[in-house]
């Protein structure tokens, strides 16, 4: 269900403001970015793809959502957007931080009558993909300064073989006349 509505210029201040995007709710009215309804929460036209994607593959995930509030149904769906989008980032980008912060919002949503079992088991797949990539860090590492400390060690062998090899054509040497007169 969507349903297009030009935003108001009667619009409270704090209704333009107000969102966990508040980069996009704050742009002043002279953007005018649209506000777009989509079952029963508001959003920008920009979110509009993101919010129906989710609505489409999990038509029940509000079901159980009771907030009659307006502004707080905004607020919880750009709250799960933010949750989306920093679930997002590249790995590198991604700290354990922002993902304790995810599963706290997750919980949180969870909590408010969202139904996330989906985005939660993204998180947890986040969290094992970060403490994968820590524990093979670590592996590597530990391979690196191996690596080092037989090269090392070849080069201490390489070093006497050398100096074998410098004995050995001292020895095989035949003298000269000057060495024996």
């Amino acid at each position: 269900m969507v349903n297009n509505t030009a935003e108001s210029s009667e619009s409270s201040d704090d209704e333009q403001s107000y969102s966990s995007s508040s980069e996009e709710w704050s742009k002043s009215s002279d953007d005018a970015d649209e506000i777009v309804e989509v079952n029963g929460f508001q959003v920008l036209d920009s979110q509009v793809n993101q919010v129906m994607a989710i609505f489409e593959k999990y038509p029940d995930m509000a079901s159980d959502f009771s907030l009659k509030n307006q502004q707080l149904r905004n607020a919880y769906m750009g709250v799960l957007l933010n949750v989306i989008m920093t679930l997002c980032q590249s790995p590198d980008e991604l700290t354990m931080d922002d993902l304790n912060k995810a599963d706290r919002t997750v919980l949180d949503l969870t909590k408010a009558g969202f139904k996330l079992h989906w985005l939660r088991q993204k998180v947890d797949e986040d969290f094992l993909k970060k403490e994968k990539k820590r524990e093979i860090r670590a592996q590597i590492r530990l391979l690196e300064e191996k690596v080092k400390k037989r090269k090392l060690s070849l080069s201490d062998l390489e070093s006497a073989l050398k100096k074998q090899k410098a004995s050995a054509l001292a020895i095989e040497t035949p003298f000269d006349f000057s060495d024996i007169v």
